[in-house]
């Protein structure tokens, strides 16, 4: 079996853009994780919804939708309000109505917050659906590119 440059080179870029894919994706991971992490350990107080919508973003292929929530809490006295619903990016998609629907305007909310910083607040402190989704693509991406890989490095 003899491999000429160029396959070796399509073959690396093929490995290089596994490594980048897998990278940007465990980067959003990990940073989910330290999120989730560091709110499990927050102080909770009372709050009340005041903006509860779905709103409706362009994407590159049509449109995405994200969950919009803004509610107050109260921390020492100090009236704040939040927009964050859990750790992490921000997220969208088709849960998004599911979301809004979990937190109707007026609804009194469990905030959990950073002692050390009353400002920064989530409504939930779990691990976000969407991680799993990443798990499924890094693992899909690596079995197709290096399917893809070994196809034609015995092929041509």
């Amino acid at each position: 079996m003899n491999i000429d440059t160029t396959t070796l080179i399509v073959i690396g870029a093929m490995c290089f853009s596994a490594l980048l894919v897998d990278g940007i994706l465990f980067g959003i991971i990990y940073a989910t994780r330290r999120g989730v992490a560091k709110a499990a350990n927050w102080s909770s107080t009372m709050g009340t919804v005041t903006f509860s919508t779905v709103e409706r973003r362009s994407s590159g292929d049509g449109y995405s939708y994200y969950p919009v929530v803004n509610y107050t809490y109260q921390v020492m006295g100090q009236m704040l309000q939040g927009d964050r619903i859990m750790p992490g990016p921000r997220s969208g998609g088709s849960g998004a109505h599911k979301v809004v629907a979990r937190y109707p305007i007026g609804a009194q909310v469990m905030v959990y917050y950073d002692p050390n910083n009353p400002s920064e607040a989530v409504l939930e402190r779990g691990m976000p659906g969407y991680i799993k989704w990443l798990w499924v693509t890094i693992v899909l991406t690596d079995l197709f590119l290096c399917g893809l890989g070994v196809f034609l490095a015995f092929t041509i």
